[in-house]
């Protein structure tokens, strides 16, 4: 009985340790891991002390809180993905958990609205484009406002800015357009279209 006993321990110290060490997870060109990974302070691992007389006793000690990546627990991996090497659902799946790439003026996609092309559809709604040269847009509160690499204006957080009939998208919404995450800044286009502010 007591061997069997000492067998379920073992076992379980080494699940333990399985589940503290984690997989290794390679990085390719659409993930990426973020620095949030290295909050490991809480982390224990427990261990196995058997005593004379075959007593056995849990006991926890802390792990180290400078954790190689490569050996971090998959569990506290925040892997980021990248706007154009997704699809628009993993896009919009990735924007709403937080881990798509926000980009401060980086280009998002280049295969997007462009000067030449001034309307498209794209993700359930019209697109089209309007210039800050023409339309100043000083009342529009953007915070941290910006001209990004591609010519779109973006916030401080990277969201293009954009404009929507407040029946269609109210002000504050995020989305996904053909460039990028955006954000609901403006009003004043027709139901159903986007239009994506920029310096062009």
């Amino acid at each position: 009985m007591k061997q069997a006993k000492l067998i379920s321990y073992l076992t379980l110290v080494v699940a333990i340790m399985m589940l503290s060490t984690g997989l290794v997870m390679e990085s390719t060109n659409n993930l990426k891991v973020t620095e949030e990974a290295l909050d490991m302070k809480n982390v224990v691992a427990s261990a196995i002390d058997v005593k004379e007389g075959n007593k056995e006793k849990i006991k926890t000690s802390e792990l180290s809180t400078n954790i190689d990546m490569e050996t971090a627990p998959a569990a506290y991996l925040k892997i980021e993905k990248v706007f154009s090497e997704i699809s628009t659902e993993e896009a919009i799946a990735a924007l709403n958990d937080g881990t798509l790439k926000m980009e401060y003026s980086a280009v998002y996609s280049y295969n997007g609205l462009n000067k030449r092309r001034g309307a498209i559809y794209y993700n359930g709604h019209r697109e089209t484009y309007y210039s800050e040269k023409v339309l100043p847009g000083n009342g529009l509160r953007i915070p941290g406002r910006h001209v990004a690499d591609d010519g779109t204006i973006r916030d401080e957080n990277g969201y293009i800015c954009v404009a929507a009939d407040p029946g269609f998208l109210a002000r504050g919404t995020v989305l996904i357009t053909s460039l990028g995450p955006a954000k609901v800044y403006d009003s004043g286009c027709a139901y159903g279209t986007v239009d994506i502010y920029v310096n062009w």
